[in-house]
């Protein structure tokens, strides 16, 4: 009985450390896009992805990935992929629209930029900047130069939101 209570616990160990394994490799994978170590990122995405095919965020770091490397077929099959598991992930969509803009459908492009616009929340600053900066990028690409820069104003005034709101929230240093 006591045998079958340890191998009982030291299995619930080994899950439990994989699961941290897991997620702290996913959280790798993140950091290496953020860092522009892109091939870094789809070495330790793409195996667990295929292993999880389930978990959309491995699969959006996959896609983004691609993306960036100009891997555009892998690109569009790991969005796919992520569009028919949730077709409203947000991620999904985005990098469904950055991929029209790779293969030069701007007006559609635009369509998805300003759907995943509206679908971020007000109180997302930051992300809501980004979603801007590109459909700016996108109407420059039309030249749309007038609207671009007025994207680029609102892009100004999310940050400063953004900082703000950072001030706001912050904890006040003990004296």
């Amino acid at each position: 009985m006591r045998t079958l209570i340890l191998v009982s616990l030291l299995g619930a160990n080994l899950c439990a450390q994989e699961a941290s394994n897991y997620d702290a490799l996913k959280l790798q994978a993140r950091a290496a896009i953020a860092a522009g170590k892109f091939d870094q990122a789809l070495k330790i995405a793409e195996p667990m992805a295929k292993k999880t095919p389930d978990d959309i965020e491995l699969w959006y770091t996959v896609a983004q990935a691609h993306r960036l490397l100009g891997n555009l077929v892998e690109a569009e099959k790991a969005t796919q992929w992520m569009l028919d598991l949730r077709p409203e992930f947000i991620g999904g969509l985005w990098e469904a629209a950055l991929l029209r803009e790779q293969f030069k459908d701007l007006s559609g492009a635009a369509d998805l930029l300003n759907d995943v616009f509206r679908r971020t929340a007000v109180t997302k600053y930051s992300e809501r900047a980004a979603i801007l900066n590109d459909i700016a990028r996108v109407f420059d690409k039309q030249n749309m130069k007038t609207e671009a820069t007025q994207l680029r104003k609102e892009i100004e005034r999310l940050k400063g939101l953004e900082i703000a709101n950072e001030k706001a929230t912050a904890t006040p240093a003990h004296k």
